[in-house]
């Protein structure tokens, strides 16, 4: 297990940010408060960008066909999931627990 590490200070409220955790894993995160979420950052409907999407406060959605996914739970659209990723914040510091590449 990798780990990639931002501070708050690195994402805006309620915007998400695409981190790369690997050369094959791009993620899209997002802060709301003091929650953080990480999802992978393709979408599984078209292979959109969800860091590129919009986020209405409780929902992302995909550019490209508006797939939808709840980054706090990874349910997508029609209950398709999306893969989420282990994420901790302890003051500043934001830690997510993202697989070795294989």
């Amino acid at each position: 297990m990798a780990t990639v590490v931002l501070s708050k200070s690195d994402l805006v409220d309620s915007q998400m940010r695409i981190v790369e955790a690997s050369p094959l894993l791009k993620l899209a995160v997002i802060r709301v408060g003091d929650r953080v979420a990480a999802i992978n950052n393709r979408c599984p409907h078209r292979g959109g960008s969800f860091g590129a999407g919009t986020f209405d406060g409780t929902r992302i959605f995909c550019p490209l066909h508006h797939f939808s996914v709840d980054p706090w739970t990874g349910i997508g659209t029609a209950g398709k999931p999306v893969q989420k990723f282990p994420v901790v914040v302890n003051g500043d510091s934001i830690s997510i627990t993202v697989p070795d590449p294989k």
